[in-house]
């Protein structure tokens, strides 16, 4: 039977599903169950039917702290040492309690143990490269007020609400809170908070700052409409954003958990049935790339995913989305757009549903994660597949196309969850150890080496002691470890 321990980290989420133990008994490793995946979650996992109780003194003294490590500044949520090395904790009042969930992307996200929401990280939208929409400085993704760097706590509609699963977006954030309702906040330039938004400071014309691929095209509006002004309610556009928590309505279903990309969203019920919005024609018919491009209301409207059900954990990249179900299945599927701009969409990539095979003969999945254009799963038996863009799948071998198991054979070392950021993927095996592969130019594998590229997994530098969950953000990451 599920203990109340499980229970419990099947919300943990920011990027895998997990297990956790209740207050009096942090000092014992709960058990790992298909279902679970690792002990902690990265980014999605499923509400718990219950809260945990501590004591006094688990508040004097948490034993669940969030580390940090990768490019460092704000992001990483310690003002007095924002570097990117070595992993660190992050500031946060030891009063408050444990940390239970941690998600990362370009700002970090964390969930306290009394369900409370903190983030730290970069608040604009620029920096984002490719074909994106124009930046603006107040893009809200932070959801509060208050210094960027320093863990602060996100109220507003959150404030009555114990938030059980967050996912961090490239520019914005989803959360789902025990009572299954969701909550969105940040960029809205393409609907993905699955409501509307307000607009913000817009660019001025005459200097507005291009993205990386000279994207200039500050205005507000689609064809035909008159641009929005400051304050007024909008449905996209690249200063439609949120800075506070608003509410997403999923067809009035309960929410278990969460997950964010570049431009979409996603929501696990607890029927085990996915909806997204944003950006995402998954699974759609027809021409629903078209109309999710030119119709201005009908992006940010969530929509269910047809052909799956049963779904535990949903994780999505910049270009795909990866699925896991309570038999350790595993779908795919792209979103019909590249991560960058909608009118650049990479037509080539099929939107349908793909069940991969391998995980069905046998030995089931126990984690899922997609980063920007590749796929990683660890197995019940301990062993991990990688597939998609060649740079972060940690062998050198296989077809990319089709999940392939590592050169090294981590089933020896066990891994019992799995992470994946833009171009670098991290594992967490059963004893608390985490592996990396691909990028660490930023430091994201505990190392800061230019033009490193680690082809096969090797041990992070410097790693937290006693891990009980690791996330990989876009180039940084965040684990939770045992406060020694």
């Amino acid at each position: 039977p599920m203990s109340r321990a499980m229970r419990l980290a099947l919300a943990i989420a920011c990027i895998a599903c997990a297990v956790h133990a209740e207050a009096s008994q942090y000092g014992a490793r709960a058990p790992v169950s298909r279902r679970a995946g690792p002990d902690f979650a990265a980014d999605v996992g499923t509400t718990p039917t219950s809260s945990p109780t501590i004591s006094s003194s688990s508040y004097d003294n948490p034993r669940l702290r969030a580390y940090t490590w990768g490019i460092g500044g704000d992001r990483v949520g310690r003002p007095s040492r924002p570097s990117a090395l070595p992993p660190g904790p992050i500031e946060l009042d030891a009063a408050l309690g444990n940390v239970v969930a941690v998600a990362a992307s370009g700002h970090t996200a964390f969930i306290l143990e009394d369900g409370s929401l903190y983030t730290a990280g970069r608040n604009a939208s620029d920096g984002g490269g490719g074909r994106g929409s124009p930046p603006i400085a107040d893009a809200g993704q932070i959801g509060r007020d208050g210094p960027l760097g320093a863990p602060g706590r996100v109220l507003g509609a959150l404030r009555d609400e114990r938030a059980t699963s967050v996912g961090c977006g490239r520019y914005h954030t989803v959360v789902s809170t025990e009572s299954g309702r969701v909550y969105s906040f940040g960029l809205n330039d393409r609907g993905q908070l699955g409501t509307k938004g307000v607009m913000g400071r817009v660019p001025d014309s005459s200097s507005c700052t291009c993205d990386s691929g000279m994207n200039c095209d500050c205005s507000e509006g689609t064809e035909g409409e008159t641009p929005l002004a400051p304050g007024e309610a909008c449905d996209r556009g690249a200063a439609c954003r949120s800075g506070v928590p608003v509410h997403v309505d999923v067809w009035g279903e309960k929410i278990n958990s969460v997950a964010a990309g570049r431009y979409t969203s996603a929501a696990v019920s607890e029927k085990g049935e996915v909806f997204v919005w944003g950006l995402n024609a998954c699974a759609g018919a027809g021409n629903l790339r078209d109309e999710l491009l030119t119709n201005v209301k009908s992006a940010n409207q969530p929509r269910r995913i047809l052909g799956i059900t049963d779904v535990v954990k949903v994780d999505i990249g910049y270009v795909a989305m990866i699925f896991l179900t309570s038999k350790g299945e595993v779908y795919t599927c792209y979103t019909g757009f590249d991560g960058y701009a909608g009118a650049n969409a990479d037509a080539s990539a099929s939107t349908a549903l793909k069940k991969h095979a391998v995980f069905s003969s046998g030995t089931g999945a126990s984690d899922v994660a997609t980063g920007r254009c590749h796929f990683v799963a660890s197995t019940t038996a301990g062993k991990v597949y990688t597939w998609g863009c060649p740079n972060a799948l940690g062998r050198t071998y296989g077809d990319n196309h089709e999940p392939t198991s590592l050169s090294v054979d981590m089933s020896r070392e066990f891994v019992v969850s799995v992470s994946a950021g833009e171009y670098f993927t991290l594992m967490l095996t059963r004893d608390g150890t985490i592996y990396g592969t691909g990028d660490s130019n930023s430091g994201q594998l505990g190392a800061k080496i230019a033009g490193s590229k680690f082809k096969t997994p090797i041990r992070l530098a410097s790693s937290p002691p006693r891990v009980l969950a690791v996330t990989a953000g876009y180039q940084h990451a965040a684990a939770i470890a045992r406060n020694v």
